[in-house]
């Protein structure tokens, strides 16, 4: 779509989106994890994926997190505060000039994901529809609603014995349960556990359905954007979004 984003791997416990998009250690100069620690500057920690994936309009940037035993280890042990994490993102916001700023956090109530929610401008939360990851949701709903961010919710896998006219009441019904909005249901599929994690999905499948699905969702995430899905997001400054 011509737009300049970036991704952070804020997943310190469990990096993988390194793995998906395809890059090797010897490309990394820098963690997000060091970044953090004040070991090296942001700009060292940058992967810029715009010509490896063939983008032909737009940016994409990467910042991986850590993923030898000893950094997971390291920031654990000492983790970050929010005045660092702060300007790290606003550093790398306006030295590449962002559009979008994706976060990439880890699952659950974990010092690194409050401090991405505290940031972001909103949260995207994934969810299956199980009792386990939908009683997680409410409770991250809660977190977001005392922090005042708006909240969207993308349910996840839904199983094929499940009619796309009963996902989209169970979204109806979450949506007023949680007092969010549901943004839409993607069903199970089996292309995706058999890519295996082995490069993005939408470029490995471009003709598969659920490629135009995650098109679709793109699409809607602008439109709530531009039509003010938060009276704290503002048209002209990059969007942090939060996707735990």
């Amino acid at each position: 779509m011509g737009k300049r984003v970036g991704v952070v791997d804020l997943d310190l416990e469990g990096p993988g989106l390194h793995v998906i998009f395809g890059v090797s250690d010897t490309e990394v100069k820098a963690t997000i994890n060091e970044v953090l620690q004040h070991k090296a500057p942001i700009s060292q920690s940058v992967v810029d994926l715009t010509s490896k994936i063939q983008l032909k309009a737009g940016c994409l940037i990467f910042c991986p997190a850590g993923h030898k035993l000893d950094e997971i280890l390291s920031i654990l042990d000492s983790g970050f505060n929010l005045y660092t994490f702060k300007r790290v993102l606003e550093d790398l916001a306006r030295d590449y000039n962002l559009d979008y700023l994706l976060i990439d956090s880890h699952p659950g109530i974990e010092k690194d994901t409050l401090l991405s929610m505290a940031l972001c401008d909103y949260l995207v939360l994934i969810s299956r529809v199980d009792q386990q990851d939908l009683f997680g949701s409410g409770v991250m709903t809660e977190v977001a609603s005392q922090l005042r961010k708006p909240v969207v919710l993308i349910l996840n896998m839904v199983p094929s014995s499940v009619s796309e006219k009963e996902a989209s009441k169970i979204a109806d019904r979450l949506a007023e349960l949680f007092h969010l909005h549901v943004l839409t249901a993607l069903p199970f599929n089996s292309d995706v556990l058999e890519n295996l994690s082995k490069g993005v999905f939408v470029l490995e499948k471009p003709k598969d359905p659920l490629t135009k699905r995650f098109t679709e969702i793109a699409t809607k995430m602008l439109e709530a954007i531009e039509t003010g899905l938060s009276d704290d997001v503002s048209a002209n400054e990059p969007k942090s979004q939060s996707v735990a």
